[in-house]
């Protein structure tokens, strides 16, 4: 793979002894994920119903989540028996170790498993293992009001309207109505009920007059942290894309924040490695809102790495080092930024 000479320098300067580990990463072949879909399935996920199914350790440390409902007649399979179905078809399945609904799978000659009948019943959601982690830090409930503003195609949309079990409303946005197809076509896939879909720029959204408690903007991005899914990434990549891109995200970032309830959380998210796409956008929200606060982000036995405090002169404020900076390496998954903002 032939790379840039001024992708090669940009990193080698962002990265130092580092560069070389994330073109090794970034060649690798991407996992293949699975998130499974408690609209549609029973939640039996308790790790001695595992055994025997999941390779690697299946209990994984949050015990507290392992709480059964009574088996409601409209869910007609358990998610134990999804997993063993596609173990019976030869996909080695095992735990993803910070999310109780999220697994790897492989298959020696195979790379479909967006093209199964579970699949296409809506029991599980092929989705990569980092994307998974931005609804868990957002942690929206039943009831709530949540804003997804960059939604499409709508992992994150079902993956929240999954856990908060259809009940209270999302408003899920988008600015790309080809993009929205794919979004309405999940919704429906996966059983969501609780979705208002639109078609607009999310950096408009203050003219609805709609406040919410919480706010996803997983913002459109360069893919630097996914180039192991895209190679072209190498090819399109410039630094006036990046330039663009940011500011762009810092348009979206203050609409989100804006449309938030006092006391309202506002998860900021890319699969981008870029200063400039993910502390320099969060350090904006802060110089330019007084009432934003950065929360410390816990997600058990997820690997993470430091946020970057300093770029190309520029220091941050001192509590972006609560954000959280995903290398490829820490989990062997897509490169990933996350914050997580409260409104006071």
């Amino acid at each position: 793979m032939r790379i840039k000479k001024d992708f090669e320098d940009h990193y080698r300067k962002l990265l130092g002894e580092l560069y070389e580990k994330f073109i090794d990463f970034s060649l690798r072949p991407l996992k293949k994920a699975i998130r499974i879909n408690t609209i549609k399935v029973f939640d039996d996920l308790l790790p001695e119903n595992l055994e025997g199914i999941v390779s690697g350790e299946t209990n994984i440390g949050i015990d507290s989540l392992y709480n059964l409902r009574q088996y409601p007649f409209n869910l007609k399979i358990k998610a134990t028996d999804v997993l063993k179905r596609l173990k019976e078809r030869g996909w080695e399945i095992e735990r993803i170790a910070f999310y109780k609904y999220g697994f790897w799978v492989s298959h020696p000659g195979r790379r479909d498993i967006g093209n199964t009948l579970e699949f296409q019943l809506g029991y599980y959601y092929s989705q990569e293992a980092a994307s998974m982690i931005p609804p868990i830090v957002l942690d929206p409930k039943p009831g709530e009001t949540v804003l997804d503003l960059a939604a499409a195609p709508g992992s994150k949309t079902t993956q929240m309207a999954m856990h908060m079990e259809n009940k209270g409303i999302i408003l899920a946005v988008d600015v790309d109505k080809y993009r929205l197809k794919a979004l309405s076509s999940n919704l429906q896939k996966q059983g969501v009920i609780n979705t208002l879909v639109l078609h607009m720029d999310g950096r408009k959204i203050k003219d609805l007059n709609i406040t919410f408690d919480k706010v996803l903007l997983d913002a459109p991005c360069s893919g630097t942290g996914a180039i192991r899914k895209s190679f072209k990434t190498f090819i399109i990549w410039n630094e006036r894309m990046i330039q663009r891109l940011s500011r762009l995200q810092k348009q979206l970032i203050l609409s989100a924040f804006d449309v938030l309830k006092e006391d309202g959380i506002l998860v900021y998210s890319t699969c981008s490695i870029e200063p400039e796409e993910n502390e320099e956008v969060v350090n904006y929200l802060l110089y330019k809102r007084e009432n934003a606060r950065i929360e410390r982000i816990e997600v058990p036995n997820l690997k993470r790495s430091e946020p970057i405090l300093e770029w190309r002169g520029e220091r941050y404020f001192s509590d972006i080092k609560y954000t959280l900076r995903i290398w490829p390496w820490d989990n062997d998954t897509e490169g990933f930024y996350i914050a997580k903002i409260r409104k006071i």
